[in-house]
């Protein structure tokens, strides 16, 4: 009879193990499939999207409203980037990120996804200064972009209006000066950029702080991950993205 019952309490741990793995593989695929269609938190790297979004604060993404990519590709399932609109704040990878070491990406975009985004092996080794982007959209495609002087600040004007006559969002941008800018020069104001189709020009809030389509051009549609939705951490920072 002892015997018995140390066979059954035996084979019962045994089951309990098999259990436990049983739900954490299930778990695993579960978190694995929501990061990947639905939705995925983001850290932000930097100030560029100040004041409105502070350098650190860990931003939902909802990747399923320009539609979703098949794990671990650049494959849309089905394609809605047409859902993107002027004053849209979204995250996208860089070009340098999404062309080059496949293989890290790949590696990197697994623990992403199981971990909630919270590690980043490819910055961690120093490839890439930045993998991942978070700007507001500022231009669609076909849009003209030109840059202009009032008063020694810098408007952007969008298909020749002013960026804030034509972007009916209330988010707030720290403005770029002629005395406090890096990325003005004669060449930029006479220029006129036109957005390519399947292309979208982005820019930071912090104007003074940025990098973005000033210097790496619009971005494909490949590039975009998501739409920023709502801020979560640190919670003063909680919050809507606007």
């Amino acid at each position: 009879m002892a015997r018995y019952d140390y066979y059954k309490k035996k084979v019962n741990k045994k089951k309990i193990v098999k259990d436990i793995i049983l739900i954490y593989i299930v778990a695993v695929m579960f978190v694995m499939l929501f990061n990947s269609l639905i939705l995925q938190a983001y850290r932000i790297p930097s100030n560029s999207m100040e004041p409105g979004i502070k350098e650190h604060t860990r931003v939902l993404v909802n990747k399923f409203s320009y539609g979703p990519k098949y794990p671990f590709t650049e494959i849309r399932i089905f394609d809605s980037t047409k859902n993107i609109k002027r004053g849209d704040v979204i995250v996208f990878m860089s070009e340098e990120y999404i062309n080059r070491n496949k293989f890290f990406r790949f590696i990197s975009d697994f623990v992403y996804t199981v971990t909630f985004s919270l590690v980043d092996l490819l910055n961690y080794t120093k490839h890439y200064d930045s993998n991942i982007y978070i700007k507001r959209v500022i231009g669609l495609p076909n849009d003209k972009i030109k840059y202009q002087l009032v008063n020694g600040e810098v408007v952007v004007l969008i298909n020749g209006i002013p960026e804030k006559n034509l972007i009916q969002v209330g988010y707030e941008i720290i403005e770029e000066t002629e005395k406090n800018s890096a990325l003005i020069s004669s060449l930029m104001m006479q220029n006129e950029y036109v957005v390519k189709e399947g292309e979208f020009y982005v820019l930071g809030d912090n104007r003074v702080y940025s990098s973005d389509s000033r210097i790496f051009g619009a971005i494909a549609k490949r590039q975009i991950i998501g739409k920023g939705i709502l801020k979560y951490w640190p919670i003063p920072q909680f919050g809507i993205v606007k």
